[in-house]
């Protein structure tokens, strides 16, 4: 029998950690924009961070309310 991703804790705990990490770094207003690999590699960055600190908002919407209460 194995077991998924979403079944195994750590991996839950940690991507709960990066998520709030995220959020974090968007609250305090880092700017994402001035990172190298962004100026390199993406042609519309704005749009690319925005997206990702909306995946880490469903991320812990998702899966704290389930961690926090087993």
């Amino acid at each position: 029998m194995t077991q998924s991703v979403f079944e195994n804790e750590v991996f839950v705990l940690i991507f709960l950690v990066l998520s709030v990490f995220r959020i974090y770094l968007e609250v305090i207003g880092y700017d994402f924009n001035s990172l190298p690999m962004t100026k390199k590699m993406i042609k519309n960055p704005e749009k690319f961070h925005k997206y990702g600190f909306y995946f880490s908002i469903g991320y812990f919407v998702l899966f704290a309310p389930t961690y926090l209460l087993t």
